[in-house]
C-alpha cells in the first residue's frame, strides 16, 4: 500500500477515535485511495449510505466525513486559538473562487481551521449535476490537498440556515468562535420573511448571531437589470448590524474570482471548452471531474448559482 495511503488511513483513525473519546458526533467513511483521482476519496455507496441514514426530522447537527486533524472538543476549545472559518455551499462542483474566497477571509479574519459543509437539502434548490456523494468526494479531495492539514469535510441535512449554526456551535462548541461565509444573495435570503413564521424573523436572527459570525461576501451582477453596487450591498448589510452584537461582516469579493462561478463552470464543461474549465476547477479536482463523467458537454447547466448566489439560507 502507498506510504500516502497509510499516512492518511492512520490519521483519520487517530482522529475517529480521538473525537469520540471527547464524545464528538463525527461520521468518517472508510477511506480509500484511488491513484486516477490523486487524492483520498471515500466511497460512493458508503457516503450515500451516510447521506441517507441523516434526516432534517433529528435535532440540527453536522456530521465530519473528513477531518486530518482532530476538531476541538467542548472542553478543550480555546477562544484565543480556534478561529473557524465556514464555507456552507452547494459545491457542484467546487471552483477556484471558493478557495480564493476562503484565502481572504482566512487571512482577513485568522481562521486557524476551514469547514466545507454541504446542505443535503436547500431551502430553494433541487439536487442536479454532480450527486451528493460526488460533491462530497470533490471536497474531500480539496481538503486532502491542504498542506497545512486544516481544512475539514461535513455535511447537515438541515436547510435552514439558523438550524446550520445551532449545528456548527453544537459541534465546535462554546468557546471556539465561528464564521460562516455567505454570498449576499444568501444573505438576502436568510433575511427574508418568507422562510419563517410570522414576525420571527428578529428572534431568528438573535438565535444566529447567538451562536456564529456571518460574513457576507459581495457580488458582482449577472446583468445590467441585476446590478447592485458594492456601496449599497455593504449598507443593506449594516442596516442589519445593530441587531447583530458585533457577529456581522462584509468582505468585498475579489471580482475576477467571482466570476468563476459553478454554472459558469457547468456551461463551459457543457459547451466542450475543457481548457476554459481547468481554469475554473480546482487542479486536484481535474482528473475527477472527467473520470466520473461529470457535467456532460450535451448536458444543459439550468442551475444558476454562482459563488454570490450558492452559499445556501
Amino acid at each position: 500500500m502507498p506510504t500516502a495511503v497509510l499516512v492518511t488511513s492512520l490519521v483519520l483513525r487517530l482522529t475517529l477515535a480521538a473525537a469520540h473519546a471527547r464524545g464528538l458526533r463525527t461520521s468518517f467513511p472508510r477511506v480509500s485511495m484511488n491513484g486516477s483521482h490523486g487524492g483520498v476519496v471515500a466511497g460512493t455507496a458508503e457516503l450515500q449510505r451516510l447521506i441517507d441514514s441523516i434526516g432534517s426530522d433529528a435535532p440540527p447537527r453536522v456530521e465530519l466525513t473528513f477531518s486530518p486533524s482532530p476538531p476541538p472538543a467542548n472542553a478543550e476549545a480555546n477562544a484565543s486559538d480556534e478561529m473557524i472559518g465556514v464555507l456552507d455551499s452547494s459545491f457542484n462542483p467546487p471552483t477556484t473562487a471558493h478557495l480564493a474566497m476562503m484565502r481572504m477571509a482566512a487571512q482577513q479574519f485568522g481562521f486557524a481551521r476551514v469547514l466545507l459543509l454541504l446542505a443535503k437539502q436547500n431551502a430553494d434548490k433541487p439536487v442536479i449535476g454532480a450527486s451528493l456523494a460526488q460533491r462530497l468526494q470533490m471536497m474531500h479531495l480539496i481538503a486532502a490537498s491542504d498542506p497545512r492539514g486544516a481544512t475539514w469535510c461535513g455535511i447537515t441535512a438541515h436547510p435552514l440556515f439558523v438550524d446550520k449554526a445551532a449545528a456548527l456551535r453544537s459541534l465546535f462548541g462554546e468557546r471556539a468562535r465561528v464564521f460562516v461565509l455567505v454570498g449576499f444573495d444568501t444573505w438576502v435570503r436568510i433575511t427574508d420573511p418568507k422562510y419563517y413564521e410570522a414576525g420571527a424573523l428578529d428572534k431568528v436572527l438573535a438565535q444566529l448571531f447567538a451562536a456564529v459570525d456571518v460574513v457576507v461576501t459581495s457580488r458582482e451582477a449577472s446583468n445590467e437589470e441585476d446590478a447592485m453596487s458594492l456601496q449599497a450591498q455593504r449598507e443593506h448589510v449594516e442596516r442589519v448590524a445593530p441587531k447583530c452584537n458585533g457577529r456581522l461582516h462584509f468582505m468585498s469579493n475579489d471580482p475576477a474570482m467571482a466570476r468563476l462561478s459553478s454554472s459558469l463552470l457547468r456551461a463551459t464543461m457543457a459547451s466542450g471548452d475543457l481548457e476554459r474549465a481547468r481554469e475554473i476547477l480546482p487542479e486536484c479536482l481535474h482528473e475527477f471531474v472527467i473520470s466520473e463523467g461529470l457535467y456532460p458537454s450535451n448536458a444543459k447547466s439550468d442551475d444558476t448559482s454562482s459563488v454570490g448566489h450558492e452559499v445556501d439560507p
